[in-house]
This record gives structure tokens, sequence and C-alpha cells, in this order.
């Protein structure tokens, strides 16, 4: 029975990637422990802590197949997150050398630093995808530095933009996302070894030199401090990627609004083989624009459960860093789902220009002739002058230059009025320059 929609062998691919279930497998999960623990002994090993001649063993586990169910059954025969682990692992080592193997360390000093790892493993895809997003709505603005389009307020027609200012907005967020994560790389990818209250107290004098071998056998940061009961590193990262998944699902909605028929200025991508509906075959649905919405719920709710692991009592508290073990993985995979699904949504996004001329032309603009009035009324006296206008056009079905000509004596109307993008293409030059800059120092690999 699949009780997640994570594992659904249907619909799978909507809230994970190929790339996300390599990283949180359980058989991916088991090398990454492995792969700790042997960093362990090999800084044990190079401070003297446990004999060299027994990292050859412990290094070979490395390409040993431990069998999940033995691990399985070892753990619900112990009542202990790793104990299970530490018997299999013990299991396959010369007698000699299985004392060694995981030696002075707890449960945390493992699964904290698995954690990081499988943290940086996921921060490396999706700065990839964001990086490769940037760059395509970047190109969007530059292309459509000057598309004139209808900027709405309250979901109500407003003033014309250009949609290139539309798009440079959304890659100027992304890339303040793509900062956000390169500040925050000190902070995250940082090592766990603490022992049983973080003091490291088992290996006495040892304890400072082995620590900053172990992170550097991982290339992990070195902490000043053991982190056992401070999880605000997994929380910043949660919280993060619940600020990248809003900004995919801001992009994502407006796909989902402007997509509408009666709209028809932006479409999603379709293939030959996608159905709209089984009842209305006429409809194009906006799928993806839906799904990466729903991710970013999802991210952010799941963000809010990572928050509550900040509170712990004393020195280590397993009921907080075990809610991390459920909802970490989950909101990981939603992220990667989400900017996966991002990055192909943009790069196949439809843009209609006589769609977004067209809109324009259904209501007149009130900024432009708010301005004019204004030099001649003050602004304010202009603002009730115009209200007063659009009042007689709804209600006399007058036009509204018309209407300005019965209320403002000696007003002449335009009689060639410009679609007016105020100053859409000159900050758009701006975020393109500065992304640009930015980004000639970087690659979609960098991170």
């Amino acid at each position: 029975m699949v009780a997640h929609m994570i594992d659904s062998e249907v619909f799978g691919h909507q809230w994970t990637t190929a790339e996300g279930r390599v990283i949180f497998d359980e058989p991916a999960r088991v090398r990454r422990w492995v792969r700790v623990i042997i960093a362990l002994a090999r800084a044990q090993a190079a401070c003297g802590i446990i004999p060299t001649e027994t990292l050859p063993a412990i290094e070979g586990l490395a390409q040993t197949d431990l069998p999940i169910s033995d691990i399985a059954r070892q753990t619900r025969a112990t009542s202990h997150s790793t104990l299970g682990m530490i018997h299999v692992l013990r299991d396959h080592l010369p007698e000699d050398v299985r004392e060694y193997v995981y030696y002075g360390t707890t449960v945390q000093d493992i699964t904290d630093t698995s954690q990081v790892l499988e943290m940086q493993a996921v921060a490396r895809l999706i700065w990839r995808d964001l990086w490769v997003t940037e760059g395509q709505l970047l190109a969007l603005a530059e292309q459509h530095r000057t598309t004139p389009m209808v900027g709405r307020t309250h979901g109500q027609p407003g003033s014309p933009i250009s949609f290139g200012l539309k798009a440079a907005v959304w890659a100027d967020e992304v890339g303040r996302h793509l900062q956000r994560l390169q500040q925050a790389h000190s902070r995250l990818f940082v090592g766990q070894l603490g022992g049983a209250v973080g003091s490291l107290g088992f290996f006495r004098d040892k304890a400072m030199p082995l620590r900053a071998q172990f992170c550097n056998e991982l290339n992990l940061v070195e902490p000043d401090i053991s982190w056992i009961n401070a999880r605000d590193r997994f929380c910043e990262f949660a919280q993060l990627l619940a600020m990248i998944t809003a900004t995919l699902a801001k992009i994502a909605n407006e796909t989902f609004t402007l997509q509408r028929k009666e709209i028809g200025e932006l479409a999603e991508r379709t293939n030959p083989n996608t159905v709209g509906s089984i009842t209305m075959p006429h409809k194009r649905n906006p799928e993806s624009s839906e799904q990466i919405v729903a991710l970013s719920k999802l991210v952010r709710a799941d963000a809010g459960v990572m928050t509550e692991t900040m509170l712990q009592e004393n020195e280590r508290d397993a009921r907080s860093w075990k809610v991390e073990w459920a909802v970490f993985p989950e909101l990981c995979q939603y992220s990667l789902a989400a900017a996966a699904m991002t990055r192909d949504l943009v790069e196949g996004l439809e843009v209609n220009v006589d769609a977004m001329r067209r809109n324009l032309l259904l209501e007149s603009a009130s900024e432009g002739v708010l301005a004019t009035l204004s030099e001649k009324l003050g602004k304010h006296s202009a603002q009730a002058v115009l209200q007063d206008a659009y009042r007689k056009v709804r209600e006399e079905g007058v036009t509204i230059p018309q209407a300005l000509s019965d209320l403002v004596e000696g007003f002449v109307p335009d009689k060639d009025p410009k679609i007016d993008i105020g100053a859409s293409a000159q900050m758009v030059d701006r975020v393109l320059a500065r992304a640009n800059s930015r980004r000639s120092d970087e690659s979609e690999a960098a991170f």
C-alpha cells in the first residue's frame, strides 16, 4: 500500500524528481550514513584514536551490500535508531576491527551530519534549476522589454506596463534567492560531532582535533560549538525553500491567471499527448502551474513544522529531531519538483503579444491622464475630476474624452494617444545589467 504521493508509481513524478529519489531513497540514506562513519574512522585514525590498520576493513563497508531488511530487523529488536545498523556493520567486519567502528559517537553525530549532506545535495539541484530559470526569465525580459500589456492591481486592469517588466521582476526575485543560497553556505553546511551531550567528553584531549579532521574529511565547515540541540540551520534551509517555492508559485499563479481564455496573454507549452479535460475537450488546463502552487503550499506548511523543532529540552531531545526525519525529506522533494517544473514552465512559456495589445485597448489607462490633468488642476483636484469622469462613462455610456470635455474647461483630448509603459524599459535594463554582471562569475554548477 502506498500512503504518500511521493512514493506513488502513478503520481510520484508530480511530487518529486528522479534526482530527489536518488538522494532520499533508503539505500542511499544507509550509504550516506556509512560514508559518515568511514569519515569518522579516518579522522580517528589520523588522530591516533583507533589503529590505522583497522581502516581498510572499515573503508571496505562502502562497497559492501548492507541488507536493509537486516538493519530494519535489528532496529526493531534494539528499539534504537542506529544500533541495528551498528550490529549489521559489525557483522561485516573482521572480529579484530569490530570494536572500532562507530567509535565513541552517538546517533546525532551520524544522522545530523548525513542530513547536512542531504541538504547540500538538494541545495546544488535547487541552485542549478533556479540559475537556469533566472536566465530564461532574463531572456524574456530582454525580448519583451517594451512589449506593452495591462498592468493589474486588485485583480483589475490598471496602467500599462511591459511584459519585460513583469519577467524582470520575477528574474530579480529569483536572483535574490540565488544570493541567499550563496550567503547561507558557510552557515548551513556544517558538520556535527558532539558526542552524548555536546562536550565530546569521550575523546578527552583529542576531541577538538578529531572534530576538525572529521569535518575536513567530508568537506564540511567545522562548527565552533556542538549544535545537537540547535536546529536553526535546518530551519533556515526550510524557510529558504519556502521562500523560493513561493516565488516559483507566484510565477506559476500568474501563468495560471493569464492563461484564462478571456485573457489569453500567457500559456503553458503543451505536447500532442496532453489532455486538458476528458469531458470538455476544448480546454487547455494549466496543469504545471497548478501543481507548482500546490507544492509551494506544502513546502510552506512543512517549513512551519520544521520551525517547531527549534524548541529543544536540555542537551538532546529526540522529540524534535525525529520530526525532522519525517518532514525534511518531504519538503526537499516537494521543492525539487517545484523547481524542475518551473524551469520547464518558463522555458516553454508562450507569450501572446496580440492578446496583450487587445486587452490594453479594452480599457483606457487613467494614470497618464491623471498626470496630464494634475499639471493643470493639481493632483488631488485632478483625482476628483477623473472619478467623476469615470462615473459618467459607466452611467451614461460616453467615452472618457467626452466626459472630461464636459467636466474640464478647455480640455482637448489627445487624438493619437500613445501607450505609455512608464519607466518599464529602463528598469528592465537595470535588472539585466546587474544580473548579467553577477552571472558572469557563476554557472549552473557553481554551487
